[in-house]
């Protein structure tokens, strides 16, 4: 594809990139809220959306004794700590990324080629990757069925054990 302001505009002109979201075949989501009863009681609820005058990502955990929040966007990055307690607030402010996903996409190929040099150990194994893309794909199930998601069965299906997936 022709990345000058001239190939662009005729990428969107004749391409299917011009076409307006809310009148043609696309089917991805916008919008998504998703809640995890995890294994040992605690729930975990995700919510995703595409409708905000700010760009970049947001994240935002709470727990019994603070609330990490992070804020991911072009004009910067920063976590804030706030510590229920005592009411101590925290702000950390991270380096802008200069690559994708702010710098997560050089920072997961450093890490995969470090450890297959065998400089360091793996963050996660190839079974947790695997669960956190079932969940992701039961998420998806439910978006698309309306219903709710039991892994158990849903790994079964996954291992072949059942209907397959899909």
């Amino acid at each position: 594809t022709e990345t000058t302001e001239e190939g662009r505009l005729k990428a969107l002109q004749t391409g299917p990139y011009g076409r307006c979201v809310y009148q043609c075949d696309n089917d991805v989501v916008d919008n998504q809220t998703v809640n995890m009863q995890l294994p040992n009681g605690i729930t975990a609820v995700m919510i995703m959306h595409g409708h905000s005058h700010l760009e970049g990502r947001t994240m935002r955990y709470d727990g019994t004794r603070a609330t990490l929040r992070g804020t991911f966007t072009f004009a910067g990055e920063a976590l804030e700590i706030h510590d229920h307690y005592t009411g101590y607030k925290r702000e950390v402010e991270i380096p802008t990324a200069t690559s994708g996903h702010g710098g997560g996409d050089d920072g997961i190929m450093r890490s995969f080629v470090a450890t297959v040099r065998g400089e360091e150990k793996a963050l996660t194994n190839a079974r947790e990757s695997l669960e956190s893309h079932l969940m992701a794909f039961a998420a998806e199930e439910s978006r698309l069925n309306g219903t709710i998601v039991d892994m158990d069965k849903f790994r079964k299906r996954a291992n072949g054990d059942g209907a397959g997936l899909g």
